[in-house]
């Protein structure tokens, strides 16, 4: 790894909002391009592959995903915007979920990126860099409109995936309703509303909406519940690795890209703007 000044670190990650263009330093007024300081500052490994490792379980439409054999999704497009940033390309592994960040620790990958929620538990494993904020949404008929959130769903049928966190919500909701809460377990959710099997389904955001998209006849009721950022997992001692990717995704915010990747992917609602290290919770 190569030597550098913690001062350039925190600069780097201080940043937040002008990372990816030029600032003029306080002391000199010169310009001072917070991107190039960010890939100055990557490991020395890195930089003489050319390449970030990122892994993540293609399992999850439209964030990470396969199309044949190429990896896709908002997650995929996401990561390798960043490293065209630093000058870098993607090599991507399939990781399962659970042992993703035991395999940033190690450093058998270089980040992780698989919607992973930035969690207090998670951030003793890794530093999570957080670029999108998701919780649960609901899904309705369209034209039925905004139901008001979780108390809304008292009186309906509610679709839910079983086992699920869903289902617990759903039914932790039906102790507190006057009207009859059913809760309705299903593989499709947002399906059986469509198919009037349901009055309401609830998903991850993300998932509910491509469901949306997809299916015309339905849209989402309300803002997300409970949302809390995705975070890309870099291990805890490369700092440096963390700040660069950072300092990348500012750039990105900046420029516009990120933006018209998250109206790509159908996500724009859970456009972040702070681009934290370990703001979740």
């Amino acid at each position: 790894m190569r030597t550098v000044a913690l001062a350039l670190v925190a600069a780097v990650v201080v940043a937040a909002t002008t990372a990816g263009c030029a600032e003029s330093s306080e002391s000199t007024g010169t310009p001072v391009d917070r991107l190039a300081e960010a890939r100055a500052a990557l490991p020395e490994s890195i930089v003489k592959a050319g390449a970030l490792v990122a892994g993540t379980d293609p399992t999850f439409e439209p964030m990470t995903f396969k199309n044949g054999t190429d990896y896709t999704g908002l997650d995929v497009d996401l990561a390798e915007a960043i490293a065209a940033k630093l000058g870098l390309s993607v090599r991507w592994q399939t990781v399962s979920f659970g042992d993703l960040l035991d395999q940033v620790a190690k450093h058998e990958i270089d980040m992780s990126i698989s919607s992973m929620f930035d969690r207090a538990e998670r951030q003793k494993k890794a530093d999570f860099v957080n670029y999108l904020n998701a919780g649960t949404s609901i899904v309705v008929p369209k034209g039925v409109g905004d139901i008001g959130g979780m108390a809304g769903l008292c009186g309906r049928r509610v679709a839910a995936q079983p086992d699920t966190v869903f289902v617990e919500m759903a039914n932790a909701q039906k102790r507190d309703c006057r009207k009859r809460l059913t809760v309705v377990p299903s593989d499709s959710p947002s399906a059986d509303v469509r198919d009037g099997k349901a009055d309401a389904a609830l998903n991850d955001f993300p998932i509910a909406a491509l469901d949306v998209e997809k299916m015309k006849t339905l849209e989402l009721s309300g803002p997300q519940i409970e949302a809390i950022p995705y975070g890309i997992g870099v291990a805890k001692d490369r700092k440096t690795l963390t700040a660069a990717v950072q300092a990348a995704l500012y750039a990105l915010i900046n420029d516009g890209s990120y933006d018209a990747l998250l109206a790509k992917w159908k996500v724009k609602e859970g456009a972040l703007r702070t681009g934290s290290v370990n703001g979740g919770a």
